[in-house]
């Protein structure tokens, strides 16, 4: 996907982590974004793979790239969640999906969410330890990962469908461009 997200992301608008409007196009004035959408937080491979993301986060800065987290959800339950996973970059609320659409980051099927695959690896996940969490938001809303030039210009686009296909986060750096 490549498209001059400046031009129409405008009117686009998300929520901080005290629950204030901020404006979409701000995540990027002063340096570029990645941005990872969170599927659902009840979802142990979105967790995984945010921990992945956390993992990487100095290799990303090192690279110029700030990163950012977009979720479903509440101000209470970004603080909750954050304060588990120590999460070093900002995260923020899409409550109305707008972002999230605008990306075309839509809804699978159920299958696509609870496939016999998907629900073996959750399964790994739960008994290696990863704890069960309520989520909030659709269960069949899918993640993926947008990176945006500080032009506003979309330079890495992917959508995790099925949920458990993200790229590696070396292999994501690798794909983007120097910042600069």
């Amino acid at each position: 996907m490549t498209a001059t997200a400046t031009t129409s992301m405008v009117d686009l608008w998300i929520l901080d982590e005290t629950g204030e409007r901020v404006e979409f196009e701000q995540l990027w004035h002063d340096k570029p974004v990645l941005i990872f959408f969170m599927r659902n937080i009840g979802c142990g491979i979105c967790r995984q793979t945010l921990l992945k993301l956390r993992d990487h986060a100095a290799d990303f800065a090192k690279a110029g790239w700030q990163v950012a987290v977009l979720m479903m959800g509440n101000a209470e339950l970004v603080s909750r969640f954050r304060s588990m996973y120590k999460i070093p970059f900002p995260i923020y609320i899409d409550q109305s999906l707008q972002v999230y659409d605008y990306f075309d980051i839509g809804e699978g099927s159920w299958f696509e969410v609870l496939s016999p695959q998907v629900l073996i690896r959750q399964a790994r996940l739960l008994v290696g330890g990863m704890e069960l969490l309520n989520g909030s938001g659709s269960m069949r809303r899918l993640g993926g990962t947008v990176a945006i030039n500080r032009t506003g210009e979309v330079v890495y686009h992917h959508v995790a469908n099925p949920i458990y296909r993200y790229p590696e986060w070396s292999s994501v750096l690798q794909a983007l461009p120097k910042a600069g």
